[in-house]
């Protein structure tokens, strides 16, 4: 979408559009009339490659110069049957230049301002490949474009190979004179070469350039501010810096530590062009370091400045910390972010279960090595054991991968750990395993256990990997009603509806014997129709394009046979999921893909569909009925407890407050949304309304979504209009929901550990969803259940 700014400052906004066909889209960057776009999850072409079930060529580990070629795994009835009884098949990550690697987008600024009101696609006028595979930042200098970016080294197999540096951080420049760009050039920030100082330049993030284009700024979002302690060999020992100063050609001419965990970054320049000053955002530090450049070979921080207020708990906010810090790493060149970046993956495949990799012998270990998808963090409460094969923060006796009995299962003991010290367990692994150097073997850090960080550090990391929640999903609507298709999809993904059925139990991707995906959270442990691997949740399942523990569907080839050729629109998480249903899912449910991915999207995290949303009353929109139903709905979703709707503006302060039905700032009289919008016409100003999180909710605090779950799919009937669900976290108060929409006369009764729902009036036959909401807090999962008969069974 285009912005133009007129004299005033007054902004309008185009009419045409540019459709990017590449995942994520974030940084841009404007310069000689050029338009410059980033994707984030570029990717690095690399796969473990499948094909379809009468294979492809030969699998080849040396061919294109050792990437490798041909198909690995054919998704034949034979191969299929291996995976669901021992998923630790093997294989490795390769290269597949056919895969898109469409890194940057360029446009014209003109052609998103054509002169006319009709709504166009606007083209790009060049596309570049292989600059990196997560692209952070940019920054333009006439034709010249900057990227920082990380690249992934996960074509190396096993941790030996890998060398505590999985990925590489560097600056792609990119010239592109006229609108036409030439391949990227690279340089490695922490080469020899390009960083005389030898210091890690963990996750390069925001960049800008001088006016005078010889000085570029870099945030570094892998450092926390805290100078190296030269005595602890379990990670570097040199500070890490929070900004690099590099010159036109990508070298480090300076470095400076700044706060915790600095992303963004503005830079003024003096009257020659030249740098002076920049300003760094240290995004879990709350502060603004002020950094004199002047002398771009010796930095400096001149000031720091508070940014605002955070209501994390501070041992939440500790754990980001140290979630994002480089420190977590023996090399000190990434961190936990790095794989898992904003709480979810960087989509891509790793050999890193094992410190060997798979030309090496497998020795009967319990886990031989074997590419796997990085995992979200997000979502974590209630879904223990964790991993893809649930040996890490494991409180449950079970099935071991490749072994009859898990011989450390469990590993902790949740009476008296508690979640959050089960997880625990998972930070020890991982800082002792991926994140540590292992030749020759892993050192001892300041906690008294292999790897960095001290103990209070690893406490804190427990907690924040504890409170990291999924956000809604894209689709939810604002009054949290589903659409058709999702609730079309509730019966395809919950219900039988005619699938082989497996263990003799329902074929739905929800049971817990013939399936994965299991209420409450669709998760499953010791799932049996994967070998005994655990099934992660559905939640979230949209922003991720790599499917099953090492994407044998994702792959390029596989997604061509099966007719959803990435080629044309780039990669995505619909294709992915889609190609798994003509060969596999809608042979063993019995269901297409089109409705359960609308389910996918719009299914309920425990936060409403208008959580984030914002609404500008406007001088000019006052007599806009759309924009005063959507003030009606925030003000009705407000006074049922769902949200909280604030409305500020320049000297403007107000909280919706249910009690009264008003707008009420601080000291003063209420208003009423007709009022408030009068407001906005009066002072000739804006007034932004927000709908934020319910007042009752905390980060990482004690209160939960309530979780409803049951064995087989519930009947009301006239008879009985009440079901019964098993509970957890449910409040005795909890308002109840169906199908999205508050049901006053419905009521509960908790038992021990059970909730009864009673409806009235009842719902029409047939299928339908139900939700209870504890007040001022976090909305349940949706909970099927039927009415009067006729549905297919469930469960």
């Amino acid at each position: 979408i285009g912005i133009a700014f007129d004299g005033s400052g007054n902004a309008t906004l185009s009419e045409d559009r540019a459709t990017i066909t590449s995942q994520a889209p974030r940084a841009i960057s404007v310069s000689n009339g050029r338009v410059y776009v980033t994707a984030f999850e570029s990717g690095n072409q690399s796969e473990f490659t499948s094909c379809g079930p009468t294979g492809g060529p030969p699998y080849d580990p040396n061919g294109h110069g050792g990437d490798g070629t041909g198909c690995e795994f054919p998704l034949n009835l034979v191969n299929l049957i291996n995976f669901a009884t021992s998923p630790n098949i093997g294989g490795e990550v390769v290269h597949n230049g056919l895969i898109p690697d469409r890194d940057l987008f360029v446009y014209d600024a003109a052609d998103f301002f054509d002169g006319d009101a009709t709504v166009e696609s606007v083209s790009s006028i060049d596309e570049v490949e292989g600059v990196g595979t997560l692209l952070y930042g940019s920054a333009a200098v006439g034709d010249t474009l900057y990227v920082t970016h990380t690249e992934a080294r996960n074509k190396l197999d096993g941790l030996d190979a890998l060398g505590n540096r999985m990925f590489e951080n560097r600056l792609a420049i990119v010239s592109c004179p006229g609108g036409s760009c030439g391949a990227p050039t690279i340089v490695d920030l922490e080469s020899g070469g390009a960083n005389p100082f030898g210091v890690p330049v963990p996750t390069p993030y925001g960049i800008r350039a001088a006016d005078d284009g010889l000085v570029l700024v870099a945030s570094v979002a892998g450092s926390d501010g805290i100078p190296a302690d030269l005595g602890d060999p379990s990670t570097v020992n040199v500070d890490i810096p929070g900004l690099v100063t590099l010159d036109a050609s990508g070298n480090v001419l300076g470095h400076v530590q700044t706060g915790a965990i600095p992303q963004g970054v503005a830079l003024r320049s003096d009257g020659t062009g030249a740098a002076e000053t920049a300003y760094v955002l240290n995004t879990v530090g709350n502060t603004i370091s002020v950094v004199d450049v002047s002398n771009p070979a010796a930095p400096s921080v001149t000031a720091t400045v508070s940014a605002g207020y955070d209501p994390t708990p501070a041992l939440v906010r500790d754990g980001r910390i140290a979630f994002s810090s480089a420190r977590a790493s023996t090399s000190g060149t990434f961190s936990c972010e790095s794989c898992h970046p904003n709480g979810n993956i960087d989509q891509v495949d790793w050999t890193i279960n094992t410190t060997l990799g798979p030309q090496d012998a497998c020795g009967g270990a319990v886990e031989c090595p074997e590419p796997r998808s990085t995992m979200p963090i997000r979502g974590l409460r209630d879904t223990l054991p964790l991993h893809w094969s649930g040996n890490l923060a494991d409180p449950f006796p079970g099935v071991g991968v490749g072994a009859p009995e898990d011989p450390v299962a469990p590993d902790c003991d949740i009476d008296v750990d508690g979640e959050v010290g089960c997880i625990r367990h998972l930070v020890n692994a991982s800082l002792s395993g991926v994140m540590c150097e292992q030749s020759p073997s892993c050192p001892t850090g300041p906690s008294a256990l292999d790897g960095a960080l001290t103990g209070a550090e690893r406490d804190a990391l427990a907690a924040f990997m504890a409170a990291v929640a999924f956000p809604p999903g894209p689709a939810r609507r604002p009054d949290d009603v589903l659409s058709a298709s999702a609730s079309t999809g509730v019966d395809d993904f919950f219900l039988d509806n005619g699938g082989l059925a497996i263990g003799g139990s329902a074929a739905t991707c929800a049971s817990d014997e013939g399936g994965c995906h299991a209420l409450p959270l669709t998760v499953s442990t010791n799932s049996p129709i994967v070998g005994g691997f655990d099934a992660p949740s559905i939640r979230g399942l949209w922003d991720r394009h790599i499917t099953f523990s090492n994407g044998f569907t994702s792959s390029y080839d596989n997604l061509v046979e099966q007719g959803f050729d990435p080629g044309p629109g780039g990669m995505s998480e619909f294709r992915s999921l889609a190609a798994t249903f003509p060969g596999l899912f809608s042979i063993a449910y019995g269901v297409p893909v089109t409705n359960i991915w609308a389910l996918i999207t719009e299914m309920s995290v425990g936060l409403p569909g208008l959580t984030g949303r914002q609404l500008d009353l406007t001088p000019t929109n006052r007599l806009d009925v759309g924009v005063g139903d959507q003030l009606a709905q925030i003000e009705a979703m407000a006074a049922e407890g769902r949200i909280t709707a604030t409305a500020v503006g320049l000297l403007v302060n107000y909280r919706y407050r249910a009690a009264t039905g008003l707008w009420t700032p601080k000291t003063g009289a209420g208003l009423d949304g007709d009022a408030l919008r009068d407001l906005a016409v009066t002072n000739g100003r804006t007034i932004l309304v927000t709908s934020r999180l319910p007042g009752g909710m905390s980060i990482g605090g004690a209160d939960r979504q309530p979780l409803l779950s049951a064995d087989d799919l519930p009947n009301a009937t006239g008879g009985n209009p009440t079901v019964t669900a098993t509970e957890q976290y449910v409040d005795a108060t909890a308002a109840v929901f169906v199908d999205g929409v508050a049901c006053g006369g419905c009521s509960i009764a908790l038992g021990s550990g059970t909730v009864d729902i009673t409806f009235s009036p009842l719902p029409s036959n047939g299928l339908h969803v139900v939700q209870l909401h504890n007040p001022n807090s976090f909305a349940s999962n949706e909970f099927p259940f039927c009415v009067n008969g006729g549905c297919n069974p469930g469960f």
